[in-house]
């Protein structure tokens, strides 16, 4: 969780108490401190009847200068709640470029629409007062510019039956969002934990160095030392929220190999006592898989933002996925083969493509592809998983044949290839190494980087294939995965310029000799693996 020191108008228009504010938040290790910012004439008409408070209390431009100027100084994150277009054109010039937007702006298009034509933006979108239908307006200017959505009541201070901390979990499953929570309430431990524990990424608290001169909002804001005792509280309490997943952690992972009953003289249907030797049954039973019983998982989502539904694009006799599904089922020795997907609804489309096509389907955790494949290895029984990407449509069965027989020969828990195009190349699981893996795992979750997790791994026994090629010794600077659509229209250039009607005719030699048809990528740029 991200503590927020809010200032707000705290400062009564004194930019030394305001300066000492920032000071204090950053001794209180606070991660940010926001003030409002706004020009007079721009944030409200000379006859509101708060006018004249409003004029009284704001700075020039350049006593903001000196405020930010003395921040960056101590080395304090701010976040502006600029709250007038004139004041967010001023602090972005500044170099700032995460904003929160007041409720008050919610429904206010002029400057919804400035933030929307800055493309390098974060917001933090306050809803006091809001409703759905407000949100949802403001969140089509938005966009991907969301950084999180913060609850909170402005009274001052706010009644426990008033603060509605479900509305927490209402923001973030209709909204698919980060939430925060401004804190308005008298309340500096059980309140700020509630809402940590809710899932609220950030918590603001307003900040004051002084309640006796009752500058604005002093009845809910905290003394410094009040404020730290805060930070230090939730700092604590955050390490037994974990993580959000069930897994053994680290610490527990050695208990399951002691409170796990074994299995007895390795027979599965004889019994499981507590013993000091031997597996306990799920270890035994993958062990028991054998290793020359080969499947293939095509791991494969619709969650890409960058290219929609990308592995159902027409691609040469088919879709993506299936033209890879054909063309890599193609080498020799495999006992399973299946898309493997989320069970999420959203992939239901491509779990009814894939029915459609007839192509096998296997659907499983929602996030985790370790979970995936271990579930798809459960059910087949197979001792050994090749893992081949979904949008690698150019994925090669030449080379499978040759990772299994090194896999095979040299009894290896995991198996790459070096010196191929990216997304040629496949990557050859034991499964009783990749159960091993997953036990050993802090958070299943990261798995979508399983390839950079084993190749990192001490404890396994690894081999790879080295392609060589004449006259190239920069294959793998080659890109054949398609991310984005310029990846796509790259790999219809090597299709065409290999220009077979049968894509399962396509050979390994096919497709590294049209590498000559496109550039490669520049040496020095890093890759996600």
């Amino acid at each position: 969780m991200k503590i927020i020191a809010e200032s707000a108008s705290n400062h009564n228009g004194n930019l030394d108490y305001l300066m000492q504010l920032a000071n204090e938040a950053k001794k209180s290790e606070a991660d940010y401190f926001t003030f409002q910012i706004f020009e007079p004439t721009s944030f409200c008409v000379e006859d509101y009847e708060r006018f004249d408070i409003v004029k009284s209390i704001a700075f020039e431009q350049s006593e903001w200068s000196k405020l930010i100027e003395y921040c960056n100084s101590i080395e304090l994150d701010i976040i502006p709640c600029a709250l007038d277009i004139k004041s967010f054109e001023f602090c972005y010039d500044k170099g700032l470029r995460i904003f929160k937007i007041h409720a008050t702006d919610i429904g206010n298009v002029p400057f919804l629409k400035t933030i929307q034509e800055r493309s390098d933006l974060q917001v933090l979108l306050e809803t006091q007062c809001a409703t759905f239908q407000d949100i949802a307006f403001a969140l089509k200017y938005l966009g991907d510019k969301l950084l999180a959505i913060i609850h909170g009541y402005s009274n001052y201070p706010t009644e426990v039956e008033d603060l509605n901390l479900n509305a927490l979990d209402y923001i973030a499953k209709e909204f698919q969002c980060a939430v925060g929570f401004a804190d308005h309430s008298l309340d500096v431990a059980e309140i700020p934990l509630m809402a940590m524990a809710k899932g609220a990424e950030f918590l603001e608290k307003h900040i004051t160095v002084s309640r006796r001169d009752r500058h604005y909002d002093w009845q809910v804001s905290l003394y410094p030392d009040e404020f730290k005792t805060m930070v230090n509280n939730l700092k604590h309490y955050e390490k037994a929220l974990g993580k959000s997943l069930k897994h053994p952690s680290k610490n527990e992972a050695d208990f399951r190999g002691v409170l796990y009953k074994k299995v007895i003289d390795n027979n599965l249907d004889l019994e499981l006592k507590r013993a000091d030797q031997g597996n306990d049954y799920l270890t035994q039973l993958i062990h028991t898989f054998p290793k020359d019983r080969i499947g293939i998982g095509i791991i494969a989502r619709l969650k890409s933002k960058r290219l929609k539904r990308k592995v159902l694009k027409p691609f040469h006799e088919g879709a993506i996925i299936e033209d890879l599904y054909h063309r890599i089922s193609t080498a020799s020795g495999l006992s399973d083969i299946a898309v493997i997907t989320s069970d999420l609804e959203e992939d239901t489309p491509l779990a009814e493509f894939c029915e459609e096509a007839k192509l096998n389907v296997f659907r499983g955790h929602p996030e985790s592809v370790i979970d995936r494949m271990l579930s798809f290895i459960l059910e087949t029984q197979i001792g050994t998983i090749c893992r081949v990407t979904g949008d690698n449509p150019f994925s090669d069965p030449e080379i499978l044949e040759a990772m299994i027989e090194l896999m095979i020969e040299e009894e290896l828990d995991y198996v790459k290839v070096n010196n191929v195009p990216i997304g040629v190349g496949v990557e050859l699981y034991s499964s009783a190494y990749l159960w091993d893996l997953y036990l050993r795992l802090e958070n299943p979750l990261t798995s979508e980087y399983l390839a950079w997790i084993a190749l990192n791994d001490e404890h396994s026994a690894k081999g790879c294939i080295d392609i060589e090629f004449p006259n190239n010794d920069d294959l793998k600077y080659y890109n054949l995965s398609v991310d984005y659509q310029k990846d796509f229209d790259r790999c219809q250039k090597v299709l065409n310029a290999i220009d077979k009607p049968s894509f399962i005719d396509i050979k390994l030699k096919d497709i590294l000799q049209s590498m000559e048809e496109i550039e490669p990528s520049d040496k020095h740029m890093t890759i996600k693996l």
